[in-house]
């Protein structure tokens, strides 16, 4: 009889949260008729009231369940402590979610609604709880990021709510909210993804996985989710070695050499870019839904780092639909090391179809063979 733990409870809890929070920044999208009001962080990257308030309604339905688990998570509450007028809005938008969330579960007769902070100083503690510096090597963390791609979010294209269960630094349960994604749930998947091709009358789909038990996608509705749908490796479209889709970010501030990434593409004799996506976790999604076959990051040096937000969960959807990813010397990407996956421990990164991995990280040591040579 298997002793694995199921995770069953952990994906149910994660697939209400995620759902929540998607709902909470497509209603945000909505009512600011896509003038999406944002202030700055030290780095000037943007951020909205929507990442302030998905955090803390995921870390809040988390906690209230599994009060011995840990967080990591993009967002910190210092911004909002130091600006009361942007913690009032931020407060505000929770409060309304809280309030929705209320009469849904009324109307559903649930037993155990999700958490919501009851003052606006438990929603700061709750931003503030995935704020720390800490290992991420043992023990149970909930990885998150409440709005992946916060540019694209700000001009109504596509973005990312992301939740990831570690355990002992192994991705366990991921679950990814696309709501802004337009694609058929019942019909044929593998049809292209773009940027300006959103979901304006839905709140688009949610996928989940569970390490060793696959990837399902769903619909998301403002009150509830659709039935699940596998996705298996064969449900993937299938294009020719030269013929790939590479998912990239072209515009924007990126540390990733993109002359490197066309010239793989060169090699193989693939179009670059194909399916152009600047949030990273949507890139996943795509690769999940079979609409891309590779994603390349050829960092310029081993100093560069990348975020464990930024992939977490992400990553899981895709390897459980049989897809591969691996650094630049054919390791595993580590999560065990805090908030950041840093060239020195793996140094780039590869995803792709399974058909295809290897001839693809062939062209990669080539191109990376040429900065020696």
């Amino acid at each position: 009889m298997s002793t694995t733990p199921s995770y069953a409870d952990e994906l149910t809890l994660a697939l209400r949260a995620v759902h929540a929070a998607s709902i909470l920044t497509k209603d945000v999208l909505r009512s600011l008729s896509n003038s999406v009001s944002h202030e700055s962080h030290a780095k000037n990257e943007p951020v909205t009231i929507a990442d302030f308030a998905a955090q803390a309604l995921l870390t809040s339905a988390l906690h209230a369940v599994y009060p011995s688990d840990r967080f990591v998570g993009e967002e910190s509450a210092s911004a909002l402590r130091s600006d009361d007028g942007l913690a009032e809005r931020v407060w505000e938008l929770v409060q309304r979610a809280g309030a929705a969330l209320r009469a849904v579960s009324g109307a559903m007769q649930e037993t155990r609604p999700l958490s919501v902070p009851s003052s606006k100083e438990k929603m700061l503690s709750c931003i503030d709880a995935g704020a720390g510096d800490q290992s991420t090597a043992e023990g149970r963390i909930w990885v998150m990021d409440p709005v992946d791609g916060t540019l694209s979010f700000m001009h109504n294209r596509q973005y990312a709510v992301c939740l990831c269960l570690l355990v002992d630094g192994v991705q366990t349960v991921g679950v990814i909210g696309a709501p802004n994604l337009k694609i058929d749930t019942q019909g044929k998947l593998g049809d292209r993804i773009h940027e300006d091709l959103v979901d304006e009358d839905g709140y688009g789909v949610l996928l989940s996985a569970v390490r060793g038990k696959g990837t399902y996608v769903r619909s998301m509705h403002a009150d509830s989710l659709g039935p699940p749908r596998h996705i298996s490796p064969s449900q993937h479209t299938t294009r020719s070695k030269t013929n790939l889709d590479f998912v990239e970010t072209t515009v924007g501030k990126t540390s990733l050499c993109q002359d490197d990434h066309k010239a793989v593409a060169d090699l193989l004799g693939s179009p670059w870019p194909g399916t152009v996506l600047w949030s990273q976790q949507a890139k996943y999604v795509a690769l999940t839904l079979g609409t891309t076959d590779v994603m390349l990051r050829i960092p310029k040096d081993t100093e560069r780092f990348t975020h464990i937000w930024d992939h977490a969960g992400g990553q899981l959807l895709f390897q459980e639909t049989g897809g591969i990813i691996k650094d630049f010397d054919g390791k595993d990407i580590d999560f065990r090391h805090g908030r950041k996956i840093v060239g020195t421990r793996n140094f780039g990164m590869l995803a792709a179809r399974p058909d295809v991995f290897d001839d693809v990280m062939e062209a990669v040591k080539r191109v990376l063979g040429r900065r020696t040579a």
